[in-house]
């Protein structure tokens, strides 16, 4: 008989998808195991669709060098590794993630989380805290738009910018952090009129791009080749914007 509980993320054994239902009680677990002094960050998808593979999560990184003292981050990542593993755990590092099996509430199911320790992880965030509105949103695929309207703007006094994920817009020669703030943002990749809402999935971009043609075209033919004039979805779009 075929099993229905489908796997989940793929570095903790036996992890399991995560229900949007079970995503609070998850997180809750989950903070009774973190260090004191540790706050959690959520984004990605986790606790917003229905279903979610694993959760993700920022830790900050000043706050993981307090609660484990070390002359590098990585060591300290590596003593949160063994934090979890004292308490009963599964714990594993990847590159920069700390993944850990967290129980479903009193089950014995678990979801894999992934914490990721990050320089000022309260601003970095709002970054990874999308609309997920649209069923077939990919945080991927928003980032991926983000950095192409960064690489299309500039600034006077910064000619050449770029995103980036955990910092936000910079000046790409001199990596200097220009702002983090969702809202302006938008308004310098996008135009003067976009708020943090149109920089919340592709087609919220997509529609706030409309009064500004160079990048739309740009940003149209490259993600929504489907929405060619004349095409069947093109007619059904625009009818969706009146």
């Amino acid at each position: 008989m075929q099993s229905l509980v489908k796997e989940g993320g793929n570095v903790v054994p036996g992890a399991v998808e995560l229900q949007k239902a079970d995503f609070p009680t998850v997180i809750a677990n989950l903070k009774k195991y973190l260090p004191q002094g540790i706050n959690l960050y959520p984004i990605g998808s986790a606790g917003h669709k229905a279903i979610s593979s694993d959760i993700d999560a920022l830790i900050d990184a000043e706050e993981l060098m307090t609660a484990f003292p070390a002359k590098e981050l990585k060591l300290s990542r590596k003593a949160l590794e063994d934090h979890f593993k004292q308490q009963g755990l599964f714990a594993a590092r990847t590159g920069v993630s700390v993944h850990v099996g967290i129980p479903i509430g009193a089950t014995d199911k678990l979801v894999q989380v992934d914490l990721m320790a990050v320089e000022n992880a309260a601003a970095a965030q709002p970054l990874h805290t999308h609309d997920y509105s649209d069923s077939s949103m990919k945080g991927g695929t928003l980032h991926a738009m983000w950095a192409d309207l960064a690489n299309l703007s500039s600034l006077p006094e910064h000619p050449s910018l770029m995103m980036s994920p955990y910092k936000g817009l910079v000046d790409r020669t001199t990596k200097q952090l220009i702002t983090n703030n969702k809202d302006q943002i938008a308004k310098i990749i996008i135009g003067p009129t976009a708020t943090a809402a149109d920089m919340g999935n592709p087609k919220r971009v997509l529609a706030a791009l409309e009064k500004y043609p160079d990048k739309y075209a740009t940003i149209k033919q490259k993600y929504f080749p489907e929405l060619q004039e004349g095409s069947s979805l093109w007619f059904r779009y625009m009818m969706n914007q009146l």
